[in-house]
């Protein structure tokens, strides 16, 4: 399995590994949506399918996140290995395009509403991410942020918004339960770049809410509010 990873890397112009745009939910109530366009990768926020509200028909788009280039793929069961270059400069510094501009990305094909998403071997310089190993058993034990379709996007923004103080504790309470150890235990042990921990409060709060029978959109910030 492993030599297959190693050497069955290839990406063909045009080959369409995401083949709808995902979102992840994070603090407020706009996404980071993940689309794929050619063989690069688009990172964006916007507001999600099925939320109404002042000004946000509007805003069809709210900044352009970053965009990487896929330079090859190796797909074993339902995950997908890509080594990509990040194409963002950096901005005031002479070396724009650093060396250590290569990373792995590792896409999780969870079910047909949501993709597991993780960066891995950031800072990585072109030879590195060349040679780089990924074994199927760390891909099966590893921790993702999940990204959901849009199709089922506008589903959860169907569903009841936490409102109530009451449903913001149920929801911490279950936060706490047992069952969610194994998560936070296998986050842990994968250790993904994530600013502060913010991106796994998102993923914590949003999979209970949707566990709970709540609207994980616009979820963590009303939870704040409520109990503060």
């Amino acid at each position: 399995m492993l030599f297959a990873l190693l050497f069955g890397f290839g990406f063909a112009h045009g080959q369409q590994l995401l083949r709808q745009e995902y979102s992840f939910i994070g603090r407020g109530l706009g996404v980071t949506k993940l689309r794929q366009s050619h063989d690069t990768l688009y990172f964006f926020q916007a507001y999600p399918a099925g939320l109404t509200g002042p000004g946000i028909a509007k805003a069809k788009a709210l900044r352009v996140g970053d965009h990487f280039k896929i330079i090859a793929a190796s797909r074993t069961g339902k995950f997908d290995v890509l080594k990509v270059e990040k194409l963002d400069t950096l901005k005031l510094t002479s070396t724009p395009y650093p060396e250590t501009r290569y990373l792995l990305v590792i896409l999780n094909r969870q079910s047909d509403n949501a993709i597991g998403f993780l960066p891995q071997r950031l800072g990585s310089t072109k030879a590195q991410i060349d040679t780089a190993k990924v074994s199927d058993e760390v891909m099966r034990k590893s921790f993702y942020f999940t990204y959901f379709s849009d199709a089922y996007m506008k589903k959860l923004a169907e569903l009841k918004r936490v409102s109530t103080k009451e449903q913001a504790q149920q929801i911490l309470d279950e936060m706490k339960s047992a069952e969610w150890k194994v998560v936070i235990e296998k986050y842990q042990k994968t250790n993904p770049p994530d600013f502060y921990g913010s991106g796994f409060i998102s993923e914590f709060i949003n999979l209970t809410c949707i566990k709970s029978g709540y609207s994980p959109i616009g979820a963590q910030m009303a939870i704040n509010a409520l109990l503060k």
